[in-house]
């Protein structure tokens, strides 16, 4: 640090002049005043901070915008009237035949009270039967069970659904249950010199809207 100057502020006065009074004297050393010398220290200025380049400085936190999206609850409503108009269906005709009808629960409770037990005879070779005839059976026999199918289905859907899932696995496999019914009955079709019978003419309503109302299960 270096040394700092001097300043005076004021000249070097002399209180009172010198008087000689006679020739040869000198004036006496307490004849004249020893000037004051005033020193003034300079003012120590406060040195200016600097920030080091390592140490983090201090920042006002931005205004953070969060944005809240709401999922959309998916819609059971659809599903749930699929399971109540199958359920609507066991109650119309699943046959319809000479102004006969017979509904879903008609053929659980004919199918119930069927008795399926063998007397050991063996059948007759049906090797010689056309393949219509053979998939006319199939698609009846689709008919008959069919209600017991989607009384099943209707349990697993409503289970599903009641547990906050989608039934949609289910209502694909009981939709195929329809489509395979559409293609054997058509397949099936039975030819009678200038008329045709198949599956269809004594299909009833009730089959129908109980097999494809399932298309319901598929939206969320």
């Amino acid at each position: 640090m270096q040394p700092q100057p001097i300043e005076y502020t004021q000249p070097v006065q002399y209180t009172q002049p010198v008087q000689y009074t006679q020739p040869g004297q000198y004036p006496q050393p307490n004849q004249y005043a020893q000037p004051a010398t005033q020193y003034i220290q300079p003012q120590q200025q406060q040195p200016a901070q600097f920030v080091q380049p390592g140490q983090p400085m201090i920042q006002m936190p931005a205004q953070q915008i969060v944005y809240v999206t709401q999922e959309k609850s998916s819609n059971k409503a659809l599903p749930w009237i699929g399971v109540v108009l199958i359920l609507v269906s066991l109650f119309m005709p699943y046959l319809s035949f000479m102004g006969e009808h017979v509904s879903g629960f008609d053929l659980i409770a004919e199918i119930g009270d069927s008795d399926f037990s063998s007397d050991g005879e063996s059948p007759d070779d049906d090797s010689d039967l056309p393949p219509e005839f053979v998939f006319f059976g199939i698609a009846l026999l689709m008919i008959g069970l069919g209600p017991i199918f989607f009384i099943i289905s209707t349990i697993i859907s409503s289970l599903v659904l009641m547990s906050g899932k989608s039934p949609k696995i289910m209502g694909i496999f009981h939709l195929s249950y329809g489509v395979i019914f559409l293609v054997f009955a058509a397949i099936g079709t039975i030819d009678f010199g200038s008329e045709s019978f198949s599956a269809y003419d004594i299909t009833g309503i009730g089959f129908y809207l109980g097999a494809f109302a399932s298309v319901l299960f598929l939206f969320k």
